[in-house]
């Protein structure tokens, strides 16, 4: 006979299976939650993005300049916005006139090409289809102007706020955890924080170089608009694997409307363009601190594209290597007590 529990007249087997049923409903409801909120946190993900770069180039400057943290903070945010407007001053309006002419040439194109191979119209593959629910979603989160202003704005101050006491953040985060397990929290948080700075700094600086050498390497074989190509490989390379690929498609199709000869050289290009990236750029400047499967980085966009939209795809690979930083540390090294190499870890 199960001996009474000293909770009430419930005896211990009920008591427990309480318990997992209400530790069952917190998880559903936390799931829920997040479903709910999922642009409001990727949101606030990107915000912490801002403030790690913001941190990322203000520390440096704080030792060398030996200043205080916020006009570190301040000539770091005075510096991104210099490096922004003298590229937009310089090239901005030859990329807008030429983003122009290539949204107006592409849709011809594509459907030119399909034609010849037997498809249906561009439009009309695309419905349906994976991508093309990605894309729809794109356009219709996009095409609210008071939206998209609005989630800049957001993650901007958001951003600039975490900078400036980013351990006033940290440490109420870990404060949700059991005590028990708060040093293996605060642990995996700055790990993951450096490996983020860490990929952040490398990512963006190899935007601008796989950027520079796609408009270069496009404008030498003659493929028209290849500045605004370049920009948009430049932008699509945030986002690993994917990005190149879906941003050689429209360079492809331009080059079509000149031929198959210049088909396959835009393809050298973008193909070399990559292997360089690959094999010189991104080892150089980040080296083997941050380093996730190939396989890992395409299941981690495809999946949180099809889950939470264009948002999630634009942040897989940074979410990517942050749980695979908290599986590295919190399951393999702590709970299975295997060693392991963890991103972003100090030696």
């Amino acid at each position: 006979m199960t001996p009474p529990s000293s909770r009430g007249d419930l005896p211990d087997s009920e008591v427990k299976f309480v318990r997992q049923i209400v530790i069952l409903a917190a998880f559903l409801a936390l799931g829920a939650a997040i479903w709910l909120l999922s642009d409001v946190l990727l949101l606030v993900f990107a915000s912490i993005l801002l403030a790690i770069l913001l941190r990322s180039i203000a520390e440096p400057l704080k030792r060398k300049l030996k200043i205080s943290d916020g006009f570190a903070l301040l000539f770091a945010g005075l510096a991104i916005l210099i490096v922004v407007g003298t590229g937009g001053f310089l090239f901005g309006a030859q990329i807008a006139s030429q983003l122009t002419q290539l949204f107006e040439v592409l849709p011809a194109a594509a459907d030119r090409l399909l034609a010849e191979f037997g498809f249906a119209r561009l439009q009309d593959l695309i419905t349906g289809t994976l991508v093309g629910n990605v894309l729809t979603t794109a356009y219709q989160w996009g095409s609210t102007l008071v939206g998209v202003i609005t989630a800049l704005l957001f993650v901007i101050f958001t951003g600039i706020y975490l900078s400036i006491d980013p351990a006033t953040y940290r440490n109420g985060l870990v404060a949700l955890f059991p005590p028990r397990i708060q040093p293996q929290i605060a642990e995996t948080l700055d790990d993951a924080g450096r490996a983020l700075s860490l990929w952040l700094g490398g990512q963006l600086l190899a935007m601008l170089i796989v950027g520079i050498m796609t408009a270069a390497g496009l404008w030498l074989v003659g493929v028209p608009s290849a500045l605004a190509l370049g920009f948009l490989m430049g932008l699509a390379d945030f986002i690993p694997i994917i990005g190149p690929i879906a941003a050689a498609i429209p360079g492809l199709l331009v080059a079509s409307s000149h031929g198959f000869d210049m088909v396959l050289w835009a393809l050298a290009v973008y193909v070399v363009v990559q292997q360089i990236e690959s094999n010189l750029v991104l080892p150089i400047i980040v080296g083997n601190a941050v380093k996730i499967p190939p396989a890992v980085g395409l299941f981690a966009v495809i999946a949180l594209g099809v889950i939470f939209g264009p948002l999630g795809v634009l942040f897989a690979y940074p979410l990517a290597v942050v749980t695979d930083v908290a599986i590295r540390r919190l399951y393999i090294r702590e709970t299975l007590g295997e060693p392991v190499e963890i991103s972003g870890e100090k030696k």
